[in-house]
């Protein structure tokens, strides 16, 4: 079952939620826009859209949900089926315009319900949002800017967040929201500094991207249950300075040549040793290249190239990397050995990146701690930059984005070739 449905032209997902998780969500039903009014896209979505579902009542039903959330989920859809947004009795008071508060004792007066009664008026104490509930109600509420990601970048997009999430937690506990205070979160500052000073691979930009992801979670869950947190308060000026922006060296080109491209030297499984020659010549993202299915590489087009383009494996990091590639010297040369995509490591971004940087590492062939397999796409764009290409042309090669206003098409697939084979790594 795809679960889509049609309104005018575009596609939206739609799904009743099964009684047994009610509880988790304020509807009962699940209905998020696909944004395309493709059905075959509109399919791959809905299906990564039910699969986030899926897992998501499953973890709260292994969890047995959270009272707590339950209980404040309860009170909000009463208060709103009386014409009441949910707010506390501490609220109302010092909030309410005397005719709102008027009302809602009017209104509570002729409640046949006492809780009704307590959800209109504030007075039933207030339910604790923990940091793990909190954390549920952050992903549920991403849910719909997911459908575009496979399984495995949903993955990658939620495993930070939950680490950061843990790590808050070891400092605070799993607190209740409204009960984080300025002090807790300068704790937590504090504990990253101590780990950054003892850890040399640690930067300041790691605590950072933590902070920031608490922020996240904190402010969709106070907004999507009522709470009143100030999140901006709470982490006012709480970012700690990078100084040493630490980037990732080019390879020169002599070394990528004598030594990357020496399959004699560089003993991996085949599409490990391709992989370099794809990645060395088209200057793609690994993700892009291990993304790639069959009919993306067209090798007997009148100009060989690959397209880069969402698809089932993967989406795309903007925009601007959909784009197509000429195949010349050795990415023409690996994709032609390979006879189209990469199949062992295909959609596995993280794995071939590992298993590489692991072998380059453990075998002395990686010139520095700031070298690794990406390096490559910093050396192309460095040989790419020496030959001077127009600014459109360079962009339109790397995926970047072009800052003046787009006319046209862009440059041909034979205007790009004519630039890279001026820096070909193989003839």
């Amino acid at each position: 079952m795809t679960y889509i449905f049609k309104r005018g032209k575009w596609y939206h997902f739609k799904r009743r939620v099964p009684a047994d998780y009610q509880d988790f969500h304020s509807k009962p039903v699940v209905q998020i826009p696909l944004k395309t009014d493709s059905r075959s896209i509109a399919e791959r979505r809905a299906s990564n859209l039910n699969q986030l579902l899926e897992s998501y009542w499953h973890d709260m039903a292994l969890k047995g949900g959270s009272a707590d959330l339950k209980k404040f989920n309860d009170m909000v859809k009463r208060a709103r089926i009386s014409g009441f947004e949910y707010r506390s009795m501490e609220d109302i008071v010092n909030r309410a315009t005397p005719a709102e508060l008027i009302n809602r004792i009017n209104v509570a007066d002729k409640a046949f319900d006492e809780r009704d009664v307590h959800s209109i008026l504030g007075t039933d104490e207030n339910p604790h949002i923990t940091l793990e509930a909190a954390q549920e109600i952050y992903f549920e509420h991403e849910a719909g800017n997911l459908v575009d990601r496979s399984d495995d970048q949903i993955r990658k997009w939620k495993n930070p967040r939950k680490r950061a999430v843990k790590n808050f937690m070891l400092v605070i506990g799993d607190t209740p929201l409204d009960s984080i205070s300025r002090e807790d979160i300068l704790r937590y500052r504090n504990w990253w500094v101590s780990r950054i000073q003892s850890d040399d691979g640690l930067s300041p930009n790691t605590a950072n991207k933590d902070f920031g992801f608490i922020r996240q979670i904190l402010r969709a869950a106070a907004d999507n249950c009522g709470l009143d947190i100030n999140v901006d308060v709470l982490f006012r000026k709480i970012n700690l300075k990078d100084v040493s922006q630490r980037s990732r060296h080019p390879f020169e080109t002599a070394y990528i040549k004598d030594v990357l491209m020496d399959r004699e030297r560089i003993k991996m499984n085949v599409e490990c040793q391709l992989f370099i020659y794809a990645m060395a010549d088209t200057g793609a993202r690994v993700s892009e290249l291990v993304g790639l299915e069959d009919e993306d590489v067209l090798l007997f087009d009148d100009v060989p190239h690959i397209k880069i383009r969402k698809n089932a494996l993967r989406s795309l990091k903007t925009l601007q990397s959909e784009r197509d590639i000429p195949l010349v010297g050795a990415a023409l040369v690996a994709f032609k050995e390979l006879k189209g995509g990469f199949v062992r490591y295909r959609g596995k971004a993280d794995l071939i990146s590992a298993t590489i940087n692991k072998y380059l590492r453990e075998n002395g062939l990686i010139p520095s701690d700031r070298h690794s397999l990406y390096s490559l796409r910093h050396s192309f764009e460095d040989r790419l930059t020496a030959v001077e290409p127009p600014d459109k042309v360079q962009a339109a090669l790397m995926g970047h984005k072009y800052v003046r206003p787009k006319y046209g098409h862009g440059p041909s697939l034979e205007q790009k070739k004519l630039w890279l084979d001026k820096i070909a790594l193989l003839p």
